[in-house]
């Protein structure tokens, strides 16, 4: 079957437009995002999140493989495990000297972020950094298996990326994306206001011992992307709405095959089924993190954390639903506070120009 005959199956109705790059895209996401999951799976790693959701963050956001892009993800892991051996390994009987330099680390790379440029290197860097935080901050977690398996997933998510775009290249070339002209004090105001609540929210899950919370922190980080308050209010909506599709298909999964999910042929299908029309629905918004975004990312956790003959994903499940919606109030409520004193001084205020006419 060629192609373009099963380009006609992912075709939209309407007015939405699905170009031939955007199928080619939702290809790579689908067929990277099985075989990390069936790798992570056959060795049964300890942590195969990263091993999953890796490369579909690096194939869903980026939708271009250079080595700009290869470099800022690879250097990016690499320099956060230094950071968290330094942070945990030394600072850890410090708290509030430890909480003030993981809260420096989520400015930088906000900042950077915020910029533009190196976007990327600070996405990967505060997703990395939340999710090793949140390992190697409770008692029984091996570090050297930790911080083997995040290099380990970048570099696997790299070489899918790369050996996706060679074998499934785009039909034409892609534009730049437009430059969005920021002032200072807009970038002062998304650094600051997107490192306090991201610092917050890792003081939260440390006094609150959430170690088992690990989908309610991501979903508390990722509504920060946008680095605005109105953009965060978007977000969660986005995030929730994504959950829950998501989290109905593992339902209906694990109600289809009931014990039989050790046998990695019967849900291998149904998985890539469910990446593809996650896959589809995020190249359509074309909104960055949205509701198809958030959907995939979902089943990757989902599956990739939990996918074990002795695991149940209906209780999985109903708990992540419940903790990401907490999470969510929680974290939009920190947003809109330190949004609103960030706006009481000129330096940090928050203006675009479009928004006042």
């Amino acid at each position: 079957m060629s192609i373009n005959t099963l380009a006609r199956v992912f075709t939209p109705h309407g007015n939405i437009v699905y170009t031939a790059n955007d199928f080619r895209q939702t290809l790579r996401i689908v067929v990277a995002g099985v075989i990390a999951l069936s790798l992570s799976s056959f060795y049964n790693v300890q942590y195969g999140v990263f091993f999953v959701v890796y490369p579909i963050m690096l194939l869903s956001l980026v939708p271009v493989f250079n080595r700009h892009v290869a470099k800022q993800f690879i250097f990016s892991a690499a320099i956060n495990c230094v950071e968290m051996v330094l942070i945990i390994g030394w600072l850890s009987q410090w708290p509030v000297i430890m909480t003030g330099v993981v809260f420096a680390l989520y400015i930088m790379r906000f900042r950077f972020m915020s910029k533009g440029p190196l976007f990327l290197f600070g996405s990967m860097g505060v997703v990395c950094q939340s999710t090793m935080l949140n390992f190697m901050s409770y008692p029984g977690n091996d570090w050297h298996t930790l911080l083997f398996s995040n290099m380990e997933a970048s570099v696997l998510a790299v070489c899918l990326s790369a050996l996706m775009h060679y074998l499934l290249p785009d039909v034409e070339p892609r534009g730049r994306p437009p430059l969005i002209e920021k002032d200072a004090a807009r970038v002062r105001h998304e650094s600051l206001l997107s490192g306090t609540v991201a610092t917050l929210n890792f003081v939260v899950f440390q006094m609150c011992d959430l170690s088992d919370s690990l989908s309610a922190l991501m979903a508390g980080i990722l509504i920060l992307f946008p680095m605005s308050y109105r953009g965060a209010v978007l977000s969660s909506i986005w995030r929730v709405v994504g959950v829950v599709l998501g989290c109905l298909y593992i339902l209906a999964v694990q109600l289809v095959l009931y014990d039989h999910s050790s046998h990695m042929l019967l849900m291998m299908p149904l998985i890539a089924l469910g990446f593809a029309f996650s896959a589809r629905l995020h190249v359509m918004e074309k909104v960055g993190a949205g509701v198809g975004f958030s959907c995939i990312t979902t089943l990757g956790i989902m599956f990739g954390q939990n996918m074990h003959p002795d695991k149940d994903l209906v209780f999985s499940d109903l708990y992540r639903i419940s903790s990401v919606t907490v999470s969510l109030l929680v974290t939009l409520t920190m947003v809109f506070l330190v949004h609103l004193i960030l706006n009481r001084f000129a330096a940090t205020r928050y203006v675009v120009q479009s928004e006042n006419k």
